[in-house]
């Protein structure tokens, strides 16, 4: 199926992601050589994506995280994968957090992001 938004293109969701992934190293997250490409699927009322995401894990104190997607009906948002073992990483095992939209500004993704970083330190 083709890309179910008209609002929104692949490489701007892309680009968003990448701000993500600029942000959580602003943090002081740091990069891993963890977790292989993985299939990113979202379906919806006639809508349907699937591609193979190369997002970087990064450890973030305790934890691991990684940006990832969710494909809704109305519009994509963001969701941050997150683990407290590297095992679980390399098993492909991480957990997805609230998902949040994939167009809030820069200091309300850098406070989504604050909040799950203070939590996983918990």
């Amino acid at each position: 199926m083709p890309w179910p938004y008209a609002d929104v293109t692949r490489r701007q969701l892309e680009e968003r992601k990448d701000l993500v992934e600029r942000l959580l190293q602003k943090l002081g997250a740091v990069p891993t050589g963890l977790g292989l490409p993985h299939p990113v699927s979202g379906y919806g009322p006639g809508m349907g994506e699937t591609f193979l995401s190369q997002r970087t894990v990064f450890r973030c104190g305790k934890v691991f995280v990684r940006v990832d997607e969710v494909l809704f009906p109305q519009k994509p948002f963001l969701v941050m994968e997150w683990a407290g073992r590297e095992e679980d990483v390399r098993n492909n095992g991480m957990e997805d957090t609230d998902p949040f939209p994939w167009d809030l500004g820069e200091e309300e993704i850098l406070a989504e992001l604050q909040k799950l970083l203070e939590n996983g330190e918990k």
